[in-house]
């Protein structure tokens, strides 16, 4: 079996056994909670209406298991009502189409820590002392989330941060490409998650020494988070050796990492680390956290920093090879921005140098971009002023459907078209970008957007000056493959891993990448 592809993996047309007993597991406790349709209003307030399904009391979740994120897509194109309520298991979820989303951020007692709890409690192997920081339950632990923004802000944000990212990574990128300069050819997913999550890796993880320096580690890493939809499974028996082999290997090798970094130096004379893994650590610690529990945060932030900066990178190449001409034009504006920056180019000037890439970039966000947002309802509270979302239920936005909204982008949105992100001269059309909604829809957008861009920017740009790319077959279209239905958050993962060919090209060998913005 080849784990790294998520693909559900359906037997003639039929659920996994591993679903099935999942859908039969909560079908005794989803009779007993199933309620008749709640009334039309509280006082002035109105109460979604709940949407069910044809299957009774297990339809949504067999719906789910088979479409991933298109599910509640779909529900919002069947049911003509801006906001509806539906019930999977002992989980109620609101569903908010685009026309209420402008009202989220306003929204109160929204969070976002327990949805992550919920999603990734079983996956990851949390444990007691991060469930209790994520739960919020207390005071302690509601000040975590603001100040964990906060702190993903500063570090991420600002340009003199960014400057010294884009030249750690860089560095990782290029080492990585010179090494493949032999190669007749690579797995694009594959070579993107070594070369991009391991270039961050090494960059927070202790450089070489650390666990990202350890390619059996990257190896096994890659194993567990694509396949984090599986090791969900509550019937523990039933998910695949190796997947578990794989999370142990990884917690594992964190967990050594976190004793040779900080226990051993408890007490010691050594001045105080201040990076930012360290301050993370810290702020875990000062609300309630407890040391033995730091493999858990640790593997929270891989899972939100890693995999959508390599699925957005590695469906650009796709991209890119399914359209020669795209890939030819992108290629000729590099060029010339490269030959005329006397050996240096600076990622803040991609956008003018390169609108064709950046235009790439944006359109794989919105075309890939079909994944949920959602927020955990603390208390009580008020939509737009006129819907009631009650205490423990889910708010969920679902992207697709403002993504492929033809009054928005055209009749064509089905269609991958770069070219709809660029004015009629060529520039990059700043009006549509905004359009965008994959950095958030909550009040707070996602702190690292502009590093995922550069880091995307940087490993397309080496890989492009390095190599001429082609289908692995002469003569082959190349086809974009599906995307993965068992992505938990974020863009949707290609559903399986395709080869390229490489053909070494002749072209200015030591390009410095930077960023030297004066924004």
């Amino acid at each position: 079996m080849l784990y790294e592809i998520q693909l559900p993996q359906l037997v003639d047309g039929h659920l996994p056994v591993a679903v099935i007993a999942l859908l039969l597991g909560v079908l005794a406790c989803s009779w007993l909670l199933r309620k008749s349709e709640p009334a039309a209003s509280e006082g002035t307030l109105l109460i979604p209406k709940s949407v069910y399904s044809r299957l009774p009391l297990v339809g949504h979740l067999v719906g789910y298991a088979r479409n991933g994120h298109s599910y509640f897509s779909s529900l919002c194109a069947s049911t003509p009502l801006p906001i509806f309520t539906i019930r999977m298991a002992k989980v109620k979820l609101s569903v908010v189409k685009p026309a209420l989303t402008r009202d989220l951020p306003q929204t109160k007692h929204l969070s976002l820590a327990p949805l992550v709890l919920e999603l990734f409690k079983r996956s990851l192997d949390l444990g007691e002392f991060s469930s209790y920081l994520l739960r919020e339950d207390d005071e302690q632990s509601k000040r975590f989330a603001p100040e964990i923004s906060r702190l993903f802000r500063d570090e991420f944000i600002p340009n003199r941060n960014l400057r010294k990212y884009v030249e750690e990574l860089d560095a990782y990128i290029q080492r990585d490409v010179a090494l493949i300069h032999d190669a007749k050819s690579i797995h694009i997913e594959d070579w993107i998650f070594k070369t991009l999550v391991g270039a961050l890796g090494k960059s927070m993880w202790g450089g070489d020494d650390g666990p990202f320096g350890d390619a059996e580690f990257v190896a096994q890493l890659r194993t567990f988070l694509l396949n984090i939809q599986r090791l969900n499974n509550p019937a523990t028996f039933m998910i695949e050796p190796k997947l578990l082999e794989s999370r142990r290997v990884v917690r594992e090798r964190l967990d050594q990492f976190s004793f040779e970094k900080y226990a051993e130096k408890a007490g010691s004379s050594e001045s105080v680390d201040e990076s930012f893994l360290a301050r993370v650590r810290t702020l875990c610690l000062d609300h309630g956290a407890a040391a033995e529990g730091w493999t858990d945060y640790q593997l929270l932030l891989i899972a939100g920093l890693g995999p959508n900066v390599m699925a957005a990178s590695t469906w650009m190449i796709h991209h890119l090879l399914a359209d020669p001409n795209l890939l030819a034009a992108a290629r000729e504006q590099l060029d010339n921005f490269v030959r005329k920056s006397e050996g240096s180019i600076d990622l803040a000037d991609m956008s003018e140098k390169c609108p064709l890439l950046i235009a790439t970039w944006n359109e794989v966000l919105r075309f890939h971009g079909g994944f949920t947002l959602g927020r955990y309802v603390h208390e009580d509270t008020t939509l737009a002023g006129t819907y009631l979302l009650k205490k423990g239920s889910y708010a969920l936005a679902p992207l697709k459907p403002h993504h492929f909204d033809k009054q928005l982008w055209g009749d064509d949105v089905e269609d991958f078209r770069p070219h709809g992100f660029l004015k009629e001269g060529g520039g990059l059309d700043e009006i549509q970008k905004r359009k965008l909604r994959v950095y958030g829809l909550f009040g707070a957008l996602c702190p690292g957007r502009f590093l995922a861009v550069h880091m995307t920017m940087a490993v397309t740009v080496r890989l492009l000056l390095a190599f001429d790319i082609a289908p692995l077959k002469d003569g082959t279209n190349h086809a974009p493959p599906e995307e993965c239905k068992e992505t938990i958050a974020g863009l949707a993962t290609p559903a399986w891993d395709a080869e390229i060919g490489l053909r070494r090209r002749e072209i200015i060998e030591d390009v410095e990448i930077r960023f030297r913005s004066s924004r």
